[in-house]
């Protein structure tokens, strides 16, 4: 229900903007989609899936657990769909790989570990590029209450986040109270914060290398989003495309809709056109956008999230 209420919002609002647009010239910026373009957006979104396999594969190294790293490029597809279907501050995704790393044999304290700093490294990195587009938009004079409103309510919710999950994985057992532990999901809750491997939460060089990669993720995405207002003859700088992806990907984060449906398209084809692009050629880049992170991978991240949550005899034996 949730979903199709989604997309009945993605259809008032694209009925919306073409009240002010033209429909022809709409359509023919999609027909005419430079398909050089088109492949440098495509090339920028495998780019994504690598680097967020290159997270995990660089945490289990550290671990002493590495994984191939064609098997981890699988399971960073079901991450990064993950988190664009079901937007819960990138935990989503980050649960299905730690599921998908136990069926491979990665024990369940490094998993965890890996849940942790994959995480962290998520939350620290949207904090920054999330700040940086809040601080682009202050430049050009367009930071109004509501955005200030907005940029308030992301911090708040990203560093409670992030605050939480470092006191979680610094805690141990201690956090749970002994009297109720002989429950199960508090006896499950106590057993995994035992397992954190504090000394690689304490590792400078892999947090600085996993951020690095996280906040790659975030610039490739938003390096798409320019890609594809170039191949519909978008006029706008790489900097505004950063600044209304990230945003869009903000308001997103804090719907409540699934897939961000309507309130991404709107934020960003909004952002885009504020920045001088044409109202059709900044919804036709929105939508390609949209079409290859979401719509392109949606069945075969269906598919391979299904897989991954089905539970084999060698998992339940690692897990209990």
């Amino acid at each position: 229900v949730a979903w199709l209420f989604g997309a009945v919002v993605l259809a008032g609002l694209i009925t919306f903007i073409m009240h002010f647009g033209a429909i022809e010239t709409f359509l023919a910026k999609l027909r005419g989609a430079n398909p050089v373009w088109l492949a440098a957006a495509i090339g920028c979104q495998l780019a994504t899936y690598v680097s967020a396999a290159a997270v995990w594969f660089r945490v289990l190294k550290r671990a002493g657990s590495p994984l191939p790293f064609l098997s981890l490029l699988r399971l960073a597809f079901v991450e990064l769909f993950a988190n664009q279907a079901v937007p819960t501050g990138g935990l989503s995704g980050s649960l299905m790989v730690v599921r998908g790393l136990m069926r491979r044999g990665v024990a369940s304290a490094v998993a965890i570990t890996a849940l942790f700093i994959a995480a962290l490294s998520y939350y620290a990195a949207y904090f920054m590029v999330g700040s940086l587009a809040f601080v682009l938009l202050w430049h050009s004079g367009d930071l109004n209450a509501a955005w200030r409103a907005l940029f308030i309510a992301f911090a708040i919710v990203v560093l409670a986040l992030g605050m939480a999950l470092l006191f979680l994985s610094r805690s141990g057992d201690n956090l749970i109270p002994a009297a109720i532990q002989h429950w199960r999901p508090f006896a499950q809750l106590a057993r995994m914060l035992n397992q954190v491997r504090v000394d690689m939460l304490r590792d400078p060089r892999l947090i600085f290398e996993v951020v690095t990669l996280q906040s790659g993720i975030f610039l490739l995405d938003a390096a798409t989003l320019w890609c594809t207002g170039q191949s519909v003859g978008l006029n706008v700088d790489v900097g505004s495309s950063f600044m209304s992806f990230i945003l869009a990907s903000v308001v997103a984060t804090l719907s409540p809709i699934p897939l961000g449906l309507g309130s991404f398209e709107g934020t960003c084809t909004g952002l885009l056109h504020l920045m001088g692009g044409g109202l059709e050629a900044s919804l036709a880049a929105t939508l390609i956008l949209r079409g290859l992170t979401l719509w392109l991978p949606m069945l075969p991240g269906l598919v391979m999230i299904r897989r991954e949550t089905i539970k084999p005899a060698a998992a339940r034996s690692i897990s209990a």
